[in-house]
């Protein structure tokens, strides 16, 4: 039982509107709670006051009076105006943005404050209040909450009232709208009579490329009022998305105390595991968890029936560890996944190069063959576990685990895993790995108090020095064309979105290469290049590569000399590649959002060099990609389905809330994506047999999405899919599966003829091991887990099938697309 709480990390500001009070927040505020510090802050100033940089600082002084140096800001029609003030005066304040119902510019606001000025003087402001107010409101909203409203805005000082009309609408912000660089939600209404969605909020949306708009149905002008569960939970998915790396308070709990109950050291892990924020155990079982699975019938038993946290079974390790990874990348902080002994190590063991490669966090447990024959409890008692002891078990993963250890004692364990979540989300981050042998687990622990927050707190990375910053902006001003090069940025929260403020003010195209881990940049900006560096690396004259371990291949580029090279990134020479030989003129080793955000400011390129960078960048952003898109769309007389084909169709059909976990054939050029989070890809290393345990993860991660993956046909069969649709069904989980299915290892057979172009298999088009024989009805897969499979063979199908599967998946139910594809040659 705690002695006292700690307070949440992150600090969510609600600003009400000009009519409205702080409670108008009560639900979203009640949804958070225990989550998120919150505030609803009162912006009622006296009239003489009134002014939008005076409710600003009234902003500015709730954060310094609740203790955080940032805060997400939560505006509702005026306090979305007064968010978008508060950025304007300190943006490094405010660590997202969440503008509902409001507007950057109101075209007509002079005539809305005569006509409000007039109505005042002949109604009052009680009598204006109880004829306006029901307007803004939903038909179907609770009569209680409209006259809540309406008291409240009768009780308000009229010429106070007055002055707020006034000043909210003499703003103009369009101009800040492109300086805005972090993470943003734009909620509207469609029965909203006085700031319509459209053109006021996609004013918004069009001038901050990676905003996410939701226009919730049924919602008029309140419309956190009129649809509070629809409000809020897209709310929560913005804040997880827009999550703090770090801690937004200006200085941490260290006093604050839990005590915990007695019980075994499997059960006070699964006690510490929670009290540690890891929400989620994904795991296979084994003899060796035999302490674990009594300590959760334990807890179980004194609480009514509920879990320490979500306890996820997984037939096959491979899906396990894939889901921690998932969730991760949908929530930022590791989660836990254990495997039974070596051999559960072993069919671990691809999850763990992947994270590693990809820079996730995950604590990875692990059984232990007991470590006596006899004379204590937990002692060895089957006949396995003597040929399932290893000398060193953590050696077979050592190289792609951070740390590893074997707890030896109960005494140890708070500081043992608090060491190790510490290090698996300390920069760069990966998977670290703790093997826990039977005795240990299964002595007895008194009860105890331990400290509230962990004593040991990741290390973050800041920003690289001022010296370092002002060289680099000197080699960006003397450059005659900036390229940007980027693979793994978006793992970065706040990151895609200070990449696109930096690209405008440096006049740079941007490239996402290799496989695209993660979405990075919208695909619909104009700076975006593509996927392939090689047409732009030989142009430039200078190459920032921002988070990205290969920004171009050598062999393919033939670069007479390589481009001056800035690398950015939490560890820009990528010290753990064994060969690694692109250039590294200068080194910016820090926090890339920061990092971006600092170049940005004080760039101050001359206009006209922006202009004509911006031209050039247009056409060749058309034609990279509006090209592509138009030759994939004639596809659709083909006879068969082609890739490219299948992936226009896909980008068709996909909305801003779909997350899509791609394993190799899915064209991004031919998908346009705009959001954060949105798309992810297995990492560096390419380890096959990831996207359906990870897409699983996310899903439970992030309710709030549609999931979707795309794979090979190969890559479908290392995703050990029967234990992954399994999982699927046993936890709920809505998932579309669709398969790019050509019958063969497309990829090894292009690599061979890029290989070896005249070499026997080009000549005699014979590819060995690339080919499958056997025509494999992969539906029966799925719906032996209960999902809906479907073959689909021509070019005419797919919209239709495609458009039913995710509405499917929406609903909740597994989809099974086996799409026939043409082969690649």
């Amino acid at each position: 039982m705690p002695t006292s709480s700690p307070r949440p990390r992150e600090l969510v500001l609600f600003l009400h509107a000009v009519g409205g009070v702080p409670d108008q927040w009560a639900p979203q505020r009640a949804a958070l709670a225990g989550r998120y510090a919150t505030r609803a802050v009162d912006l009622s100033l006296p009239a003489e006051a009134v002014s939008m940089a005076a409710m600003a600082r009234l902003v500015l002084a709730a954060m310094d009076e609740e203790g955080y140096a940032r805060a997400h800001l939560v505006g509702l029609s005026m306090g979305g105006v007064v968010a978008l003030e508060t950025f304007a005066q300190a943006p490094e304040r405010v660590r997202s943005l969440t503008l509902a119902n409001t507007w950057a510019h109101m075209a007509d606001g002079a005539g809305r404050v005569a006509w409000v000025t007039g109505e005042l003087a002949a109604r009052g402001l009680p009598g204006f209040s109880a004829w306006s107010v029901p307007g803004l409101f939903a038909p179907t909203t609770d009569p209680a909450v409209v006259q809540a409203l309406i008291a409240g805005e009768s009780a308000k000082d009229p010429e106070a009232y007055l002055r707020c009309w006034e000043v909210m609408f003499a703003v103009d912000y369009r101009p800040l709208l492109a300086k805005i660089d972090v993470p943003t939600l734009l909620i509207g209404g469609p029965l909203d009579p006085v700031t319509p969605t459209e053109p006021l909020l996609t004013t918004i949306a069009q001038a901050v490329p990676t905003a996410r708009l939701v226009d919730l149905p049924g919602a008029s002008h309140f419309s956190n009022l009129d649809q509070p569960e629809a409000f809020t939970r897209a709310l929560i998915g913005h804040l997880r998305d827009a999550r703090a790396p770090d801690d937004d308070r200006v200085s941490p709990d260290v006093q604050s105390e839990v005590t915990l109950p007695e019980g075994t050291c499997a059960r006070r892990l699964l006690d510490l595991l929670q009290l540690r924020g890891v929400e989620a155990l994904f795991t296979n079982s084994g003899t060796d968890f035999t302490p674990i699975i009594d300590a959760l019938a334990h807890y179980a038993y004194d609480h009514d029936g509920a879990l320490p946290l979500r306890v996820v079974p997984a037939p096959h390790e491979n899906t396990a560890v894939a889901m921690a990874h998932g969730y991760a990348l949908l929530t930022g902080r590791a989660q836990a996944v254990m495997a039974h002994v070596n051999v559960g190590t072993a069919n671990m063991g691809l999850g763990l190069i992947n994270a590693r490669r990809a820079r996730a966090p995950m604590l990875a447990l692990a059984g232990r063959t007991p470590l006596y024959e006899s004379g204590k409890d937990g002692v060895r008692s089957n006949f396995v576990q003597w040929g399932q002891e290893s000398f060193d078990q953590a050696a077979s993963f050592r190289e792609f685990t951070k740390w590893d250890y074997e707890l030896r004692s109960p005494h140890a364990l708070d500081t043992v895993l608090d060491r190790a979540l510490a290090i698996t989300e300390s920069e760069p981050r990966g998977p670290v790995y703790l093997t826990l042998p039977k005795e240990p687990l299964c002595e007895p622990v008194a009860a105890g108090v331990v400290p509230a927050e962990a004593r040991q707190r990741p290390e973050r990375a800041r920003l690289p020095d001022a010296g370092a910053l002002s060289a680099a902006r000197a080699w960006i001003r003397g450059a005659r064309r900036v390229l940007i090069v980027t693979a793994d940025l978006g793992r970065h929260p706040g990151g895609p979105e200070a990449l696109v403020a930096f690209a405008r003010a440096a006049g740079a195209g941007v490239i996402e290469h290799g496989k695209r881990n993660f979405f990075n940049f919208p695909t619909e900006d104009i700076h975006h290049l593509g996927f392939d560096p090689m047409p732009e690396v030989g142009e430039a004259d200078l190459i920032l590569a921002v988070e990205c371990p290969v920004p171009w291949i050598p062999a393919h580029a033939k670069l007479p000399r390589a481009p001056r090279v800035i690398s950015i990134g939490v560890d820009p020479l990528f010290a753990d590649l064994p060969l690694r030989g692109f250039p590294v003129d200068l080194a910016l080793a820090g926090d890339p959002t920061q990092t971006l955000r600092a170049l940005a400011n004080g760039l101050a390129l001359p206009q006209a060099r922006l202009a004509a960078e911006g031209a050039r960048l247009a056409e060749t952003h058309a034609r990279v990609f509006f090209g592509a898109r138009r030759a994939a769309a004639a596809d659709a007389a083909l006879p068969t389905i082609s890739k490219r084909f299948l992936s226009w169709c896909i980008g068709q059909v996909i909305d801003d809330h779909h997350v899509i976990f791609n394993e190799y054939p899915l064209d991004p050029v031919l998908v346009p994506r705009r959001t954060p989070a949105s798309w992810f890809e297995n990492s560096v290393a390419s380890g096959l047999g990831w996207s359906m345990g990870a897409a699983l993860g996310g899903a439970m991660a992030a309710p709030d999405r549609d999931i979707l993956v795309t794979v090979g046909d190969g890559s479908y069969l290392f995703n050990t899919p029967l234990s992954a649709h399994a999982v699927a069904a046993q936890e709920g989980l809505g998932l579309v599966v669709i398969v790019f299915n050509d019958q063969a290892w497309s990829t090894i057979k292009r690599s061979t003829r890029g290989s070896h172009p005249q070499g026997w298999a080009a000549r005699t088009g014979r590819f060995e091991l690339c080919d499958f024989s056997h025509d494999l009805d992969i539906r029966l897969i799925a719906q032996a887990c209960g999902a809906v499979g479907v073959r689909l063979e021509r070019p005419e199908e797919l919209p239709r099938a495609l458009a039913e599967a995710l509405s499917l998946g929406r609903g909740g139910r597994q989809v099974l697309l086996d799409v026939r594809c043409a082969r690649d040659g």
